[in-house]
């Protein structure tokens, strides 16, 4: 009888996780299928770049963070103004961008340059967000001539030992890192995203931000009781999914960022805007103010947000100063006509 029972359990259990695992591989499957769909491969001089265009106008080229892809970039669409084209790329081993050899933020920003070249844009904006900031500054002090202005959002600017994937642990890594483990992950997460979105922004902020009880109890309030605000925060967490697709640029960005600053910053010279949120865990405020002080001319934008500045109360703020800084870059652009 115990062991009818014991295998019926087993039979059960086995059941259930050919289903789960059925459901998992159905949802990757059509996520990949969605990104695929709504991005395009570029053949440039330096290899294959996935990239996403949105919009009509001035170039702005969005470098995404890590985990991240094109899409993460996508976000910006619609926050930077009217008459601005934006530029997504997907980084080297983000998505369809295979790594290569296109490891460090040197090489990474050398590839970026001949992606511009294939789609004949000259000078873009460039917008790096967290991970993407060491690329955006490495394009920005050694190619000044393909650089109109440079924001940074959130961004990585110093050294940062985040070793989420790459632990040097030769049993965990592998398995951490392995598709299965991944998948599972991520499809967890895209559940509870769906179907239980208010304890997903709770827990996913949680994890961003240096609050704790009543003063992040209020902040995630805020978020939920403002729609616009649900709305965009909700839409940051697919730009993470699934994770297996964005985890060998992740594990190589995690590897290159504990070597930080590896250009002088203060060779910078086209206009620049930083904005960072005050309680910000994921990037310290710190990195914000270090590349401000390297750059006494750059507009610091200090926001009450954790790692996602553009949501909170200072939502409108930062739009504000994103909207202003693009506009004077393209008014400048206007009065000096170059190619685009």
């Amino acid at each position: 009888m115990r062991r009818n029972l014991r295998r019926s359990i087993g039979i059960g259990v086995g059941m259930l996780l050919c289903v789960a695992g059925g459901a998992v591989w159905r949802w990757k499957r059509r996520r990949l299928a969605e990104l695929s769909a709504g991005s395009e491969l570029v053949e440039t001089e330096r290899g294959v770049v996935e990239v996403a265009r949105r919009g009509s106008g001035y170039p702005v080229l969005v470098l995404h963070g890590a985990p991240g892809g094109y899409d993460q970039g996508l976000l910006l669409d619609g926050a930077l103004g009217d008459g601005i084209e934006v530029i997504a790329p997907s980084r080297p081993g983000f998505l369809r961008t295979p790594l290569d050899d296109h490891r460090s933020f040197e090489d990474q920003a050398a590839l970026l340059v001949a992606l511009l070249d294939a789609l004949d844009v000259e000078r873009p904006i460039v917008v790096g967000i967290s991970c993407g900031g060491p690329v955006a500054l490495q394009l920005a002090a050694e190619y000044p001539e393909r650089v109109a202005g440079l924001v940074l959002a959130s961004a990585i600017t110093i050294e940062i030992d985040e070793r989420t994937y790459d632990t040097g642990n030769p049993i965990l890594d592998p398995l951490l890192t392995s598709t299965p483990v991944l998948d599972i992950r991520s499809g967890l997460l895209a559940f509870f995203h769906r179907f239980t979105p208010d304890r997903f922004i709770e827990n996913m902020h949680a994890g961003l931000s240096t609050l704790e009880g009543d003063a992040l109890e209020t902040f995630v309030e805020y978020i939920q009781t403002h729609p616009a605000q649900h709305r965009r925060d909700l839409a940051f967490a697919p730009t993470i999914l699934p994770a297996s697709a964005r985890i060998d640029g992740t594990r190589n960005d995690e590897r290159w960022c504990r070597e930080l600053p590896v250009v002088d910053y203060e060779t910078i010279a086209c206009p620049v805007l930083v904005f960072h949120g005050e309680f910000d865990a994921a990037v310290p405020i710190s990195h914000a103010e270090f590349v401000v002080e390297a750059l006494p001319d750059a507009e610091f934008v200090r926001v009450d947000a954790d790692h996602l500045a553009g949501v909170g109360p200072d939502a409108d703020r930062v739009r504000r100063a994103l909207q202003s800084f693009v506009e004077s870059i393209v008014e400048d652009a206007n009065s000096t006509p170059t190619r685009r």
